[in-house]
């Protein structure tokens, strides 16, 4: 018996000491201007759920602007332009691509050889598909070996149009 009482009491305490024991203590608190004791309403720990509230609410992005439209096809041909260079040889092609690529698709077309890149130029000015926002849209751009879609996106209103992916538009 008193060795199942030496092994139960570290395991209790154990327990007691991470909070998995039922009944958790709840220390008083004193209130600032009365100065009288009152318990918290939950445990140490458990977390309160709220209901939302209108300043957690999601706003809607607002549908990209003239301008920013305007600097997002300029963006998108440059894109296509840029990518659809096969005669230069891969770190050339990658370090000029690079500035106008998110992150994203940076890692997309790292080691790609752009021999197999059948654009060789722009073929007309770039649309901008339904569902464009301030910081996000697809552009689509006529090229020499069809429609390419330029998926562009920023941080802001203010910041540069970069590309995603570059991709035929029936692919």
């Amino acid at each position: 018996m008193k060795r199942a009482l030496v092994a139960a009491v570290p395991l209790t305490l154990a327990l007691a000491l991470t909070g998995c024991v039922g009944g958790a203590a709840v220390s008083p608190t004193v209130a600032p201007s009365t100065g009288a004791s009152s318990a918290p309403s939950t445990p140490t720990g458990t977390a309160v759920p709220r209901a939302p509230t209108d300043d957690a609410s999601v706003l809607p992005v607002p549908e990209a602007g003239t301008d920013s439209r305007a600097d997002a096809i300029s963006a998108a041909e440059k894109v296509v332009t840029t990518f659809g260079q096969p005669t230069l040889d891969a770190s050339t092609w990658m370090n000029n691509l690079y500035p106008l690529l998110t992150q994203a698709g940076a890692a997309a077309y790292e080691g790609t050889d752009p021999a197999k890149v059948p654009v060789h130029q722009v073929a007309g000015a770039g649309i901008i598909l339904e569902g464009s926002t301030e910081v996000a849209l697809i552009v689509q751009v006529p090229t020499d070996a069809g429609l390419y879609n330029v998926s562009l996106s920023r941080t802001g209103a203010s910041a540069p149009w970069l590309a995603d992916r570059i991709r035929p538009a029936q692919g």
